[in-house]
């Protein structure tokens, strides 16, 4: 059974997986530049989390009978990674990219049509929100939560 979008709501999604696939990416680059035991179980953790929500993006597009663009082999980063700090600063980076892509997918899908898809979406845009401000806590970043998540 093949599920419905827009084709907005699709144009959508596929953003949101190739920020899923941007921060499984960004995940794997930092494990080379933490140290700290709780650090690196978190980084591990939320690789974890991007995977699966990389992997559900990728099923529901297949659903629709389109083919889910395919992860690059390199992302840039807005800054040079060289350190812990900097290699947190690329994950908040990278959530944030998540944030805007799965919020986008929750403005742009039906609450009818499509309520697997929205609970998706809502799900990943709340774990990117809280583990950006998690990491901007673990660096001393002030806000350490932004008022309106994925919020370009």
């Amino acid at each position: 059974m093949s599920e419905e979008l827009t084709e907005e709501a699709a144009a959508a999604l596929n953003s949101a997986l190739r920020a899923e696939n941007a921060a499984v990416w960004t995940y794997e680059l930092v494990t080379a530049f933490v140290s700290g035991e709780q650090v690196r179980a978190a980084v591990e953790e939320a690789t974890g989390v991007h995977e699966r929500h990389r992997d559900e993006a990728q099923r529901v597009i297949r659903g629709t009978g389109a083919a889910p663009p395919a992860a690059s082999p390199a992302y840039s980063l807005p800054d040079p990674v060289t350190d812990e700090g900097s290699a947190i600063r690329a994950l908040i980076a990278a959530e944030r990219d998540c944030q805007i892509g799965w919020r986008a997918v929750l403005e742009r899908t039906e609450p009818d049509a499509d309520p697997a898809v929205r609970r998706t979406a809502l799900g990943a845009l709340t774990t990117a929100a809280t583990r950006a401000t998690r990491w901007r806590l673990t660096i001393g970043q002030t806000p350490a939560a932004e008022p309106e998540p994925g919020k370009p």
